[in-house]
């Protein structure tokens, strides 16, 4: 509990106050709806939350849509104490492992802002620890909530599926624990917890006209009607040697110092610390994250990691408890002196927030290991790689300032990043509803026909987005405001 209220102050404070770019926008709006589908990318069990958070009078209803991620972070670190206690690590060493988790680069910057991700890993940790109770007790009530904590959180995210295999290679090593009750109990939960899931399904197949393959399709591979179904399972040899680079980096800069060192020396020493069972468990959790994600050729590749942290954490916590036994049996006495554990722990906070501020000014110098696109505003360098959010209005400055400066009637084309505060502001503040706030640039072509005599401009001009050099043939582009509207040339 303590960790858990800990967690939620340091989120509380590190906060985004209100709406935010790309999917955060997306979801944000989504929570104000209360949007419900049964679609990849809709994760209707969190809009169901969020938007229960939406009907509370109080501040900017997109920083309240923030906080649901805050809360589940926070959850999640309880969460992970757990897990850490119940595999047989000390306290000491839970804490320090959790206390990286926490400050974790991904991790936190999810904690704080309108995601999916933490009520995910919530679900995650949950059935962790349900997996090692009931290999530990043999009790059925253990297995009958791990199936409904695996049957609710697909309506959460899929990624909860990840952890499966793990789970049942662990039943299958505690089988003589395993009775046919305690199996059909599992069976129906996860029934039970997948129903409202299956529920949304059968109704979205309904009023779209979906049948058998549409189905599977649209649960599994649709998020706002595309299809990402070929960026599944897309290994490439040719690209290895660039994905384990990038595996690498997106790790590394999780766990900064001392919190990397001692995952890595962990993953050796739990085959010693954990009974053989447990030390496999945590071994194929990470595999199937790790498989998953290495294989997922996405732009947001690096929060399909997260799931692979959870345990990596735990070997965080085992690296930990190895060097700190080190210390106690060799008998050194600065190692048994309380303020050398408070130093450590400081340094296990201090090092990455550290790290994570130098980074925006390598990646502004043309250093980094993934897209570091960058979006309008005076934070636009520190948006991405920097956690903490508190006090960061640029992108509803910019989706103010871009909605005024249109011209009346006019098409704003903008790429899914740009659009979503506009579309936020446009429909849940009412702003600007003569405008039309429009996806491109796959099919510019195409929305300049429909457009016909509106007025269009460009969200931005960024060249890899937006094919301005093409359209300087046919058009003059003005910046209006922090947009750039398109007039055609006399010829």
């Amino acid at each position: 509990m303590i960790v858990s209220l800990a967690g939620l102050v340091l989120y509380s404070v590190t906060l985004a106050p209100t709406v935010l770019w790309a999917d955060a926008g997306h979801l944000q709006l989504n929570a104000v709806r209360g949007t419900l589908q049964a679609s990849a990318g809709s994760h209707p069990l969190w809009v169901w939350i969020a938007h229960q958070v939406t009907r509370i009078q109080l501040g900017d209803v997109a920083g309240r849509v923030n906080a649901v991620s805050a809360v589940f972070g926070a959850g999640t670190l309880g969460l992970m104490v757990a897990v850490l206690r119940e595999i047989g690590l000390d306290r000491e060493a839970s804490l320090l492992a959790v206390a990286a988790l926490a400050v974790a680069n991904t991790f936190w910057t999810y904690s704080v802002r309108a995601e999916v991700y933490t009520l995910t890993l919530a679900f995650m940790a949950l059935e962790t620890w349900l997996g090692l109770r009931w290999f530990g007790t043999g009790r059925r009530a253990y297995l009958v909530g791990l199936g409904l904590v695996v049957g609710l959180g697909l309506a959460a995210h899929f990624l909860v599926i990840l952890y499966v295999p793990a789970l049942l290679w662990l039943m299958w090593k505690g089988r003589a624990r395993l009775d046919v009750r305690g199996g059909l109990g599992a069976l129906t939960a996860l029934t039970a917890g997948a129903s409202p899931l299956i529920a949304l399904l059968l109704r979205d197949a309904q009023t779209y006209g979906m049948t058998g393959d549409e189905i599977v399709r649209w649960a599994l591979f649709t998020f706002e009607g595309y299809d990402f179904s070929e960026a599944f399972f897309d290994f490439s040899l040719a690209m290895a040697p660039s994905d384990l680079f990038q595996w690498v980096a997106f790790l590394g800069i999780q766990f900064v110092g001392l919190s990397g060192l001692c995952g890595l020396v962990g993953i050796l020493k739990s085959w010693r610390l954990f009974e053989r069972p447990k030390a496999v468990y945590m071994a194929l959790l990470y595999a199937g994250a790790f498989a998953f994600a290495f294989a997922y050729r996405v732009g947001d590749r690096y929060a399909f990691y997260l799931p692979s942290y959870l345990p990596f954490v735990v070997w965080i916590g085992a690296g930990w408890q190895w060097a700190l036994g080190q210390g106690r049996r060799e008998g050194r006495a600065l190692g048994r002196r309380p303020w050398v554990r408070g130093v450590l722990a400081v340094l296990v906070v201090l090092v990455p927030v550290t790290t994570y501020r130098l980074v925006p000014e390598l990646v502004a110098r043309g250093v980094t290991f993934r897209d570091a696109r960058r979006v309008p505003g005076p934070g636009a360098k520190y948006y991405f790689f920097w956690p903490p959010k508190a006090g960061y209005f640029d992108a509803r400055v910019y989706a103010e300032q871009a909605l005024e400066a249109a011209p009346e009637q006019a098409v704003i084309l903008a790429e899914p990043v740009l659009s979503a505060p506009l579309r936020f502001l446009q429909v849940v503040e009412e702003r600007r509803p003569d405008v039309t706030v429009r996806y491109c640039c796959w099919d510019i072509d195409e929305a300049l026909a429909e457009a016909k005599e509106r007025p269009v401009a460009l969200a931005d001009v960024a060249e890899e987005v937006y094919p301005v050099e093409r359209l300087r043939d046919a058009y003059d582009i003005r910046p209006v405001g922090p947009i750039y509207l398109l007039t055609e040339e006399a010829p």
